[in-house]
């Protein structure tokens, strides 16, 4: 589990941190236990250097029989040893308790030498100091004290931390584990409540905790992506109804022209009639689903955009000539009269879709003999087109929806005009692709003005 690894993960960083920090005390704890018996060395080789006798040729205590009264004849009680060494490193004297043994002289230095070893089996440290007669090195001073009662306290907090260590960590570990479930619960809640939002519930949203936290950032992200599914689905919803009802329309009409041409035997004029009739249904019902499928593409962005370096006055021109049979029967005027070419950097392909729907709606929206003006200006972050008709306009009301798929401004208002409202929104999807904005600029019954800032650099 997700809090199992936050322990353990807590738990090897602490595992790390508290090595260190009983090494450090266990050493810096025998560091100062030497160090106190270094300096109780010092005050006994201090004491008994002032005890040598230094008038004579043979060094020795002149004291020896004080030592006699002293605890020193007693060897398990507070023992201090002191063996005195010649200039040659032979035994000069000692203290009583040694009996028959001396301490060893490790090497002859002008400094004090302090070093661990060994007396009848039993720890001791010794401390080598040398003695100066005249200025000169007359020999050597060794004393030594057992270790025995510092070094069971040692080994005790030795124990101690090694037992306290696995002891400590597992607690810890425990403890963690707590921790982190009370800090990962708000985490178990948002997965609660996100397992009952189905399909059918996408109007529930995750209860935002109060804090100013991640957590609060993580559950309004979550609402934040519920409201733009919701949205999504809803489109989604309304977008089949439509596409539905759009696919219906036709399917009826030519099931009812086909239904009364079964009813009873017709002439040839009846019969060619229906069937153009017919076709016009089938081509329009063509028209819708190839506008869907191309609506699909943008949208799911399965067309690959592929820049080129188009000329914006050809493009115009093609698709101003694939409307010239209908801009003359209606008695129209296209003015386009570009002063210079103009060249820009965009998918030529989709720029051409974009160009036939909203050439194609300023021809079919406008009145008959009407004019629909095309211009290109320049301007420093790109071409600015503008495609501006006289025809019926759009209700402002209507301007905020008009990019929305099968949303036709008032349809009832001029039904001559055919569409099923796919087109605009073809155009901006196709626009977003291209980093183009497009803007409308309408007012019923004075014609609309379609506006498209191109980019230098797409």
């Amino acid at each position: 589990m997700y809090r199992d690894r936050i322990a353990l993960s807590y738990m090897l960083v602490t595992a790390l941190l508290l090595l260190l920090l009983f090494v450090f005390i266990y050493f810096l704890v025998s560091a100062r236990v030497y160090k106190y018996i270094d300096h109780q060395l010092d005050a006994v080789a201090l004491k008994h250097l002032n005890e040598v006798a230094p008038d004579k040729e043979i060094l020795s205590f002149y004291n020896k029989a004080e030592w006699e009264e002293r605890e020193h004849q007693v060897a398990d009680v507070n023992p201090v040893f002191i063996t005195l060494y010649d200039s040659t490193g032979e035994v000069a004297d000692k203290s009583p308790n040694l009996k028959q043994e001396h301490l060893k002289l490790r090497q002859m230095q002008e400094l004090p030498l302090y070093y661990n070893t060994v007396f009848n089996q039993q720890a001791i440290r010794q401390v080598q100091v040398p003695v100066k007669y005249n200025g000169q090195t007359a020999g050597y001073l060794a004393a030594a004290m057992s270790t025995e009662g510092y070094l069971m306290v040692l080994r005790s907090l030795l124990q101690i931390l090694i037992i306290s260590y696995p002891l400590t960590l597992l607690i810890l570990f425990f403890l963690a584990r707590y921790l982190a479930g009370k800090s990962i619960q708000p985490i178990r809640d948002i997965i609660l409540q996100m397992s009952s939002i189905r399909q059918d519930t996408l109007n529930l949203r995750i209860i935002e905790p109060e804090t100013n936290d991640e957590l609060q950032q993580l559950s309004s992200s979550i609402n934040a992506l519920l409201n733009r599914i919701e949205q999504g689905f809803l489109r989604e919803k309304q977008f089949t109804a439509d596409a539905a009802h759009q696919l219906k329309t036709p399917l009826a009409v030519l099931k009812g022209s086909l239904e009364v041409l079964l009813r009873k035997p017709r002439g040839n004029e009846e019969y060619q009639q229906k069937i153009v009739e017919s076709v016009e249904e089938i081509d329009r019902m063509w028209l819708t689903v190839e506008q869907l499928l191309m609506l699909a593409r943008v949208d799911g962005k399965q067309h690959q955009v592929n820049l080129a370096e188009v000329s914006l006055i050809e493009m115009i021109d093609n698709v101003i000539q694939r409307f010239s049979r209908k801009i003359q029967q209606r008695g129209m005027r296209i003015r386009f009269e570009p002063e210079t070419d103009f060249v820009t950097t965009t998918d030529p392909f989709l720029m051409d879709i974009v160009l036939e729907n909203l050439i194609s709606n300023a021809i079919k929206y406008s009145f008959e003999s009407g004019e629909i003006e095309i211009k290109i200006i320049q301007q420093p972050e790109g071409p600015l087109l503008s495609i501006a008709d006289e025809g019926i306009g759009i209700a402002e009301p209507d301007l905020e929806r008009i990019f929305d798929p099968f949303y036709r401004s008032e349809p009832f208002g001029h039904p001559a005009v055919k569409g099923d409202g796919l087109g605009l929104s073809i155009v901006r999807r196709a626009c977003r692709l291209l980093s183009i904005q497009p803007v409308i600029q309408s007012k019923q019954g004075a014609g609309t003005k379609v506006l498209l800032q191109f980019s230098v650099k797409p």
